[in-house]
């Protein structure tokens, strides 16, 4: 026996590229995405519909993750690290009514694993499991600035500079100096460098001197007035040092 399976691989490889790209996405895009045929895709995708792991948009040919496939990765050992960051992301939810986002570093993407949705219109709308590349994300920027040197300088060395946007960083200097000044005012932003017409506010969750999780909250930059950013400014450089002094988990959750 070979010890793998076609079939298994070939369906992580689908669910994965659904994952990255943290939006509905048609055929052809999983396809050029994924390298696999048309025809097995489309048989793997109706797989997964039938489970209830995948939506199909039949108006528009596209394909997106369900609910399911998050509560399905409810299992995923970060419970006690949602239930650390809840008062938190509640407290900032209940001032300003924006999106708040839990993430953690999985080689060099941050990856959400809780938020809590505006109850505006205009929103900007993320899932958990979604990943985004750390140097474009406040989120990401808050826990790499304040890891150990030796694992920032390892980071750095296997990131892809993405551009995502116009204002995303694309070398290694610029991405250094984004951590550095992260790192002395102890929170991170991006403005519109992960998402165009949004910017974030990110702070680490930090457990005996190593940063476990961040989190975030972003804001459609349309919303984002002067007196609004200052006072998440404020918040920010209330609330990292309480983050810093948290208490230790009681189950290795975030050390996933």
């Amino acid at each position: 026996m070979s010890g793998h399976i076609a079939v298994v691989e070939k369906t992580f490889l689908v669910l994965e590229a659904m994952s990255e790209l943290g939006r509905s996405a048609t055929l052809q895009e999983l396809a050029e995405t994924t390298g696999l045929p048309k025809a097995t895709l489309f048989r793997i995708l109706q797989t997964l519909a039938r489970l209830g792991y995948v939506d199909q948009d039949q108006a528009r040919s596209r394909y997106g993750l369900t609910l399911r496939m998050y509560e399905l990765g409810r299992g995923d050992g970060y419970e006690d690290l949602r239930q650390q960051a809840l008062p938190v992301m509640e407290m900032l939810h209940r001032r300003f009514n924006e999106t708040v986002n839990l993430g953690v570093l999985q080689g060099t993407h941050v990856i959400y694993v809780h938020y809590i949705e505006t109850t505006r219109s205009i929103r900007w709308q993320v899932r958990p499991g979604v990943r985004d590349p750390f140097h474009c994300t406040a989120l990401g920027r808050a826990i790499a600035a304040f890891l150990p040197e030796k694992r920032q300088r390892k980071l750095l060395d296997a990131m892809t500079p993405v551009q995502r946007t116009p204002l995303s960083p694309t070398d290694r200097a610029s991405v250094e100096a984004l951590l550095r000044e992260t790192a002395e005012r102890g929170w991170a932003q991006d403005d519109e460098e992960n998402d165009a017409g949004v910017a974030c506010f990110g702070v680490p969750m930090i457990e005996d001197d190593m940063p476990v999780a961040g989190i975030s909250l972003s804001v459609v930059k349309s919303r984002l007035t002067p007196a609004l950013r200052e006072e998440i400014v404020s918040v920010m450089e209330e609330i990292g040092p309480q983050m810093a002094r948290r208490p230790r988990l009681v189950s290795g959750g975030a050390g996933k």
